[in-house]
């Protein structure tokens, strides 16, 4: 491509062409001496190597137990186990389990193996057990896994309901875990105390000697006890009747002692772990497979861009494993640090301030609207907070005013540290940019990783990448992001194309399908998701990320989401914008004041706006809703539709012209708060 001599020169002394993709302007906030050499090994043989001298340290603790390094990573029990059970090369072992120690045991024992596994969402989507075992069945058909690992709850709920299909597609062996196999008495007990709804827990905690509220705690402790107990039956029971070979995890540990001698597989190229996409779209989640050489590289540049985790650091480890962010971001760096894991299994997303009071982490990484909800907890109000060290979010962007909120709370509870972000994508296994000290500015997502390329192409060709460029007098560009790098999956799972690749100058890219800007210092900003960008009836194209960003500089506006739905007057689609405040009004006359202020001063008297942008209607809400992975979830936003409450924006418009505009409400419905 032509050189552009109006640019300055990049690390290497190379005149700048104005392409981001080949001129790596970010390049200069990293040592120009990077020299990454190449590891032979697989990742267990990585997190081995850099735990040689920290086998006593501490690398889990669940519920208070502590399991040393020397215990996850140097004991050899879990790969006996899997040989036992025929696991060979290339096998794929489905895995429905949450964040509990053994977990990350038995993946560690596949990779040893070669074998791959293959991580899917344990949780169920309905209260209707044969919806979601049907559901799973589908996910089986098309992954083919040959063995399975569940938690035991999973198993009664989502397994055996399915369990003849299972023999028939040839999966015949089961390992059953409990969310309490590795926990000794004390670990039991805090167990049973968190299970307990955690405001009465909290209440009991602050209050005096109350004995009431001692009695109510005691007999809840004492409910839940029950309830385990009968669980524990009913899954004995129900393994007596199965017509598939079920084993206890803790009891398989128990009989390989001294099995049989095993081959430990080192090939760069294997997979060896399936994460699955947190989107909002799709019936079916979309698999991501991930090989060896995907994850050491991973860890490898984490290391190179100075993620200053600190040998001992607490990190809290919320998570799930079947997002490679959980898996990656959340765990694996934490055991190539020398970190410790708090892992926590399942909690409400409100229980975060518990988590927090409980656990004091120095490091917390989770999504936005977890770190937001930190500020309304109350048992946090007067808490020195000086323990947390590092605060990083990802998965989905945050306000800019929301971040600056979470820094100003953070500094008066004694923290001095500034929130930092990362943005990337499960079919990059996580995170590939990272923003701290000079390039953590508001609204960036700081740049890639040293051994990833970003680039920006035009958003509207499909069936190639057309890069852009800076020209004379931009300060940012704007397109769709582009990434490569060692550890972006190939896409390729059970010889379907999951995450097709394209070729710019030389080298293999995949589309994120988000649009985003590049400065010319090489700081970038995540705008939105391409795909939720939509054609009104009149062919103006609507974007979102345009119009909500402007929204929420309203004092009173915390979230406004703007999605499509079809409008009956237009024959086509409109935009509704979906508003969360950060205060209640006294009466809904107050809510159409707020929609008239919206409309008038932050998009009619907006020079940067057009009468196009406004919102046809709105729908003041009490909470947003959310997906598995606390992103907001848009499909479920449209699929709401309307129920009648919403204050309706009228202009007179054609295609050409704009004249009154009126806002009112439905008479006949009164404002609820959804």
């Amino acid at each position: 491509m032509e050189k552009d001599n109006q640019f300055e020169k990049n690390i290497n002394g190379e005149i700048m062409t104005g392409y981001p993709h080949i001129d790596k302007p970010w390049m200069k906030y990293y040592d120009k001496n990077l020299d990454v050499k190449k590891f032979k090994g697989n990742p267990v043989d990585y997190l081995k190597k850099n735990n040689l001298n920290r086998k006593s340290n501490t690398a889990e603790s669940y519920y208070g137990r502590k399991f040393s390094y020397d215990e996850i990573l140097f004991d050899d029990t879990a790969t006996k186990v899997l040989n036992s059970l025929g696991v060979k090369k290339g096998d794929i072992i489905l895995n429905l389990v949450p964040n509990i120690p053994e977990a990350g045991e038995l993946w560690r024992g596949a990779t040893n193996l070669g074998a791959v596994s293959d991580f899917i969402d344990p949780r169920p989507d309905s209260t209707n057990l044969k919806a979601n075992a049907q559901k799973l069945l589908e996910i089986i058909k098309f992954e083919k896994p040959k063995f399975i690992v569940a938690l035991d709850m999973c198993y009664l709920g989502m397994l055996k309901p399915i369990e003849n299909e299972l023999k028939e597609l040839g999966i015949n062996k089961i390992v059953i875990l409990s969310a309490s196999d590795s926990m000794n008495l004390p670990a039991k007990i805090d167990y049973l105390k968190d299970v307990i709804n955690y405001n009465e827990l909290k209440n009991i905690r602050t209050a005096d000697d109350n004995t009431i509220n001692k009695l109510k705690w005691y007999q809840a402790l004492k409910s839940k006890m029950e309830s385990m107990k009968k669980t524990q039956n009913a899954f004995d029971m129900a393994i007596k009747d199965s017509p598939l070979e079920i084993y206890k995890y803790n009891d398989l540990k128990n009989n390989v002692k001294y099995a049989m001698n095993y081959v430990i597989e080192t090939d760069e190229n294997l997979m060896t772990y399936v994460g699955h996409t947190s989107g909002t779209s799709g019936a079916r989640p979309k698999p991501i497979p991930v090989t060896n050489k995907n994850i050491i590289s991973k860890l490898q540049q984490f290391e190179q861009a100075g993620m200053s985790i600190n040998v001992g650091d607490k990190i809290l480890r919320i998570l799930p494993l079947f997002a490679p962010f959980g898996a990656f971001d959340n765990y694996m760096i934490n055991l190539s640090y020398g970190a410790v894991s708090v892992d926590v299994p399942e909690f409400d997303m409100s229980e975060i301030g518990y988590l927090l009071k409980k656990y004091q982490p120095n490091i917390i990484i989770a999504t936005p609207s977890w770190l937001s909800s930190l500020p309304k907890c109350k048992y946090l109000e007067k808490m020195d907070l000086s323990f947390i060290e590092k605060m990083v979010y990802g998965g989905d962007s945050m306000p800019s005013s929301e971040e600056e909120k979470l820094n100003t709370w953070l500094k008066e509870h004694g923290s001095e540290i500034q929130v930092r972000k990362g943005y990337g994508m499960s079919e990059f296994i996580g995170d590939a940019s990272y923003a701290k000290n000079e390039y953590n500015k508001y609204g960036t997502i700081g740049i890639p990783l040293p051994m990833t390329t970003f680039g920006l192409v035009d958003p509207n060709i499909e069936d190639k990448l057309v890069p852009l460029k800076f020209e004379d007098g931009k300060d940012r560009l704007e397109g769709e992001l582009v990434v490569s790098g060692d550890t972006v999956t190939d896409g390729v799972f059970n010889d379907n194309i999951i995450v097709p690749h394209y070729e710019l100058d030389g080298k293999s890219y995949i589309r994120t399908r988000d649009i985003a800007q590049m400065d010319r210092d090489g700081l970038f900003y995540h705008m939105e998701r391409k795909d939720r960008s939509f054609t009104r009836f009149d062919g103006f194209k609507y974007k979102p990320h345009e119009i909500e960003p402007i929204l929420e500089k309203h004092p009173d506006i915390e979230y406004a989401r703007v999605v499509e739905y079809y409008d009956d007057k237009y024959k086509g689609y409109m935009p509704i914008c979906h508003l969360l405040l950060n205060k209640k009004y006294d009466n809904e006359e107050d809510y159409i004041k707020l929609v008239e202020d919206i409309v008038n001063n932050y998009i009619v008297n907006n020079p940067n706006m057009s009468s196009r942008h406004i919102p046809t209607k709105f729908k003041i809400r009490a909470s947003m809703p959310f997906t598995k992975n606390s992103k907001i979830d848009f499909n479920a936003l449209k699929k709401e539709g309307l129920d009648g409450t919403e204050i309706n924006v009228d202009i007179d418009e054609s295609i050409l012209t704009v004249g009154n505009i009126n806002i009112y409400k439905n008479k006949q419905n009164t404002l609820k708060l959804k």
